[in-house]
């Protein structure tokens, strides 16, 4: 099938079941490859963090040198772009599916309405958080913290957490809205870079119930999932606060889709003749209702005078089957990259490019990863550049001799000096290293294998090697924050790191003192003697360190978690600081949120 709008209206079908990371729990092992990966059988695992954009995933996380890998393609949509005709047979199927369901919405009897009082797709039996989590702290305050994390975390781990905070079904805080709670969280989802997090957050309210800030959410969310059509259901309920350019072309869109031809071509003509619109986002639109039209009105969309990329372009660019120049990308905010990743519409040699930085946010897991890069080397339209990847990853997984298999995942971490890619490169590779049996023969190779693990939470696999690293070692000092109920850790052992820490100021080792004293795993005379030697401080008061010391000591992991969002944003692990970080880790400790307080604080030490 052409890529394009074949996806476009699977939204409106149901809300996906959501499930939480989970970290060292044995499950049965899950391929992870597309045929021609397969290795022999399968060895008890523990399973990995889902990505919370795709969280009824869960992955196994190998416990020994043997561990079955993957059969599960993904549809190739590479090809040459779709005419308006291909399009609209594509579309046809989904019309009747579209007009089904916005009749269902509207004639739901307000007996059959879900609660405005509790929202949130991820439930607390399936991993969610509980749901009076946030519902008690003031809906002024709640919807003030939320508004004031701009989306940039700077930790995979916080960004994972936050967005499965911001899924939960939660109770609403007092004060608020429940509709307009909603909207916040998705607002807050799409800001992280999961917009089809947003979608489901969105879709966790009736339409009925739509108020005019979740109206425009949806249509932010929906776009930057490249399904317009999703909008059309709550189109209905959109009065006069949905005002503006682009609600007038969803409009025409829902129209065109609904067999109001000459309804469509109107709000099209009527947007063209209006100011405030560039040409190319009303062209975009036409494209679509052209296709709904059975390509009576064809259109050429043209990018040469277009010098940025919206989440307009880019959205209705891809519904239409079109790629945005790379150009445009490149000078966009991350988040389009992380929403491209994701995209199923998108030419699968696009979502590699885009799922480093993807990753490296939290919003593509380890397997999402595999599938992709799988997908894509049966796929005839990858370049030979991306098939040798490719053929370097199967190496990694399915080579007989374990030295090419390192080896081959040494040339993927070590394959671009950008601190992204190389550590998404680890993300890639975790269950390929997780299935490396420890060896002293590999020694050089350890750091990098043990931050691989951990980097998609295989904790207790990377454990395995703790008889193998030396004192003082990047691998030990990851191993010391990230394996459950380690031991005390004495000054001496922490001085031999720093002895060969080569990280700018002495970062890691900064780090590793304030994650093992956040830990506890230091006692407070040698975190003290510690920070001295370094130059740092942990100590020192802010609103915002009262704050996250005061949800911990009220066992408030929901807070704690939305703090902790709040605290780690920024553009990279520049932007944090050891006290930031201390505070960070002990008050998840506190909260009861150890495995995350763990992976934050050995992923500061990694990435430093």
């Amino acid at each position: 099938m052409r890529r394009g709008m074949y996806l476009a209206c699977a939204s409106l079908l149901a809300v996906a079941f959501v499930s939480a990371p989970v970290i060292g729990q044995n499950e049965a092992p899950e391929s992870l490859l597309p045929p021609g990966f397969n290795d022999p059988a399968p060895a008890p695992s523990q399973a990995e963090p889902p990505s919370p954009a795709e969280p009824g995933r869960v992955a196994p996380v190998p416990s020994g040198p043997s561990v079955p890998l993957p059969q599960v393609p993904l549809p190739s949509l590479a090809g040459q772009e779709p005419t308006d005709a291909e399009l609209s047979e594509e579309l046809a199927k989904l019309q009747e599916e579209m007009e089904a369901q916005l009749a269902l919405t509207q004639a739901l009897p307000p007996s059959a309405r879900r609660s405005l009082d509790r929202i949130g797709p991820l439930t607390e039996a399936n991993g969610g958080f509980a749901a009076v989590s946030l519902g008690n702290i003031g809906g002024a305050y709640a919807q003030t913290l939320v508004r004031r994390t701009g989306g940039r975390i700077i930790s995979r781990w916080a960004s994972l957490g936050l967005q499965k905070l911001l899924l939960s079904e939660l109770d609403t805080p007092q004060g608020l809205n429940g509709a307009n709670w909603a909207a916040e969280r998705a607002a807050l989802l799409l800001r992280i870079g999961s917009a089809d997090g947003a979608v489901r957050m969105v879709q966790a309210v009736d339409p009925p119930a739509a108020t005019p800030r979740l109206l425009n959410v949806a249509l932010d969310s929906y776009v930057a999932s490249a399904d317009p059509l999703g909008m059309c259901p709550l189109v209905p309920f959109a009065t006069d606060a949905a005002k503006g350019n682009q609600w007038q072309l969803i409009r025409a869109i829902c129209s065109g889709f609904s067999g109001e031809g000459s309804a469509a071509r109107e709000q099209i003509d009527r947007a063209r003749r209006q100011a405030g619109m560039d040409r190319i986002d009303v062209v975009l639109a036409e494209k679509i209702v052209g296709a709904s039209q059975n390509g009576r009105r064809a259109v050429t969309v043209q990018w040469d005078d277009v010098d940025q990329l919206t989440r307009w372009r880019f959205g209705l660019a891809l519904t239409a089957g079109i790629e945005p120049p790379e150009a445009l990308y490149a000078s966009a905010d991350r988040n389009y990259q992380a929403w491209r990743a994701r995209a199923p519409m998108a030419p699968l040699a696009s979502r590699v490019q885009a799922a480093d930085m993807a990753a490296a946010m939290g919003v593509m897991s380890s397997a999402d990863m595999i599938d992709l890069y799988g997908a894509t080397f049966d796929d005839p339209g990858t370049d030979e550049a991306l098939r040798d990847r490719m053929a370097l990853l199967r190496t990694a997984y399915v080579a007989a001799d374990v030295d090419d298999r390192v080896r081959a995942m040494q040339a993927l971490w070590n394959r671009s000096e950008n601190a992204f890619v190389r550590y998404s490169a680890h993300v890639l590779t975790a269950h390929a290293a997780a299935r490396v049996a420890p060896s002293d023969d590999l020694s050089d190779y350890a750091d990098d294998l043990i931050v691989s693990m951990v980097s998609a939470g295989f904790d207790t696999s990377a454990a395995r090697w703790s008889q193998v690293v030396s004192t003082g070692s990047l691998g030990w000092a990851v191993l010391s924050l990230a394996v459950p109920g380690r031991s005390q850790i004495s000054a001496s052992d922490v001085g031999e790191f720093f002895d060969t820490d080569q990280s700018e100021e002495a970062r890691k080792s900064a780090f590793l003192v304030a994650g093992l004293a956040g830990l506890g795993r230091i006692s407070s005379a040698d975190r003290d003697s510690l920070a001295d030697d370094l130059g740092i401080g942990l100590g020192g008061e802010s609103r915002w360190s009262r704050a996250i010391r005061a949800a911990a000591s009220q066992g408030n992991d929901g807070l704690v978690t939305l703090l902790v969002g709040m605290g780690m944003q920024g553009n990279d692990w520049s932007a944090m600081t050891p006290r930031q970080l201390y505070h960070v880790v002990s008050a998840l400790r506190i909260a009861g949120r150890q495995a995350e307080a763990r992976m934050i604080a050995a992923e500061a030490v990694s990435r430093a």
